[in-house]
């Protein structure tokens, strides 16, 4: 399932190689149902053709950015992380809700915080039609308060459960230091609504390296591969842009555990900063359409996607990391 390239149909062959893999893994009726469940959505992610009404954003200029953190969604730095100097300088916050404040690296570049950030995560249950997201600067409004678990110099581990009680996420997220500095994301995803379901768990981020946030300019290149990712300013531009030529990468690292619940995983890139529904993952959390595809010269935003099925009670992890490049 490793491919570099990005495109419609690389997305196309992955969702089909995942819904057969998914109605192989699950022999019994129940499970079978839920993998129809599945599969279902897995065709909805299939690129579709932009409509004509007043929904579509194929021919809409990309809508006012956010003016600034929304205080009644995301508390604002509460878990502050440091370590280097210079070119291996890297600081993060993350929130009580488990999503990122900003994301500096090297030193003096931003590459989330640019007035307003959208950073979060995203689950749905593709059972049951539900979805829950919390992207900073809104949240899907299901999600019961945050627990942190522990805090210490290098990590901080953070509980979060449904209203509805179908699922219980748990992250860690720790800091790595050296030459390549890193955030690492571990995300913990319970099925704990009673039955068997299938489920997307996924990261969101609006990377804006740079100067974007100070000069109103926030146009720079998208891109994504299977494991990966990113928005970079290139090093020799076509275009005008204050910013330097520097980037933001989120990255899956190994494989979810365990193997038995992991379906497939792929990331991608698409024309708007605000994060995806979990269900309809050609749609914005504003019902904007959008197609999956490389942005040259715009403004986007990149999501890994980890398509899992978890019988009631089970557990999958996956491992991701945010460094700057």
């Amino acid at each position: 399932m490793r491919r570099k390239n990005v495109n419609n149909s690389r997305i196309l062959s992955l969702l089909s190689l995942a819904a057969f893999a998914l109605l192989l893994a699950v022999p019994t009726q129940a499970q079978n149902d839920a993998a129809q469940k599945m599969d279902q959505y897995l065709n909805r992610l299939r690129p579709q053709k932009p409509s004509s009404d007043a929904s579509s954003t194929a021919n809409k200029s990309q809508p006012p950015r956010l003016s600034g953190v929304k205080t009644d969604v995301v508390p604002g730095c509460s878990y502050t992380f440091t370590s280097g100097s210079g070119a291996t300088y890297m600081n993060y916050c993350v929130t009580v809700n488990g999503t990122l404040a900003n994301f500096e690296s090297p030193a003096g570049i931003e590459m989330l915080y640019q007035n307003g950030v959208g950073e979060g995560y995203g689950v749905c249950d593709s059972s049951t039609e539900k979805w829950y997201w919390d992207y900073n600067y809104a949240d899907s409004g299901n999600w019961n308060a945050p627990v942190t678990i522990s805090e210490n110099a290098t990590e901080v581990k953070i509980e979060r459960s449904s209203t509805d009680g179908a699922i219980l996420l748990t992250q860690t997220i720790s800091k790595v230091p050296g030459a390549s500095p890193a955030a690492r994301i571990v995300m913990s995803l319970k099925n704990t609504s009673g039955e068997d379901h299938g489920f997307y768990l996924l990261r969101f981020a609006n990377f804006v390296p740079d100067q974007g946030g100070s000069t109103g300019n926030y146009n720079e290149t998208y891109d994504a591969s299977t494991d990966s990712t990113w928005g970079y300013i290139p090093e020799f531009v076509t275009y005008s842009t204050p910013s330097g030529p520097y980037g933001l990468r989120l990255n899956n690292v190994g494989e979810p555990s365990p193997a038995s619940n992991f379906v497939v995983n792929y990331g991608y890139d698409y024309g708007s900063f605000f994060g995806p529904n979990p269900c309809y993952q050609n749609y914005d959390t504003q019902g904007n359409f959008f197609t999956p595809e490389t942005i040259v010269n715009g403004e986007g935003s990149g999501i890994l996607v980890y398509a899992l099925f978890l019988n009631n009670n089970q557990t999958a992890t996956v491992n991701l990391r945010y460094f700057g490049f």
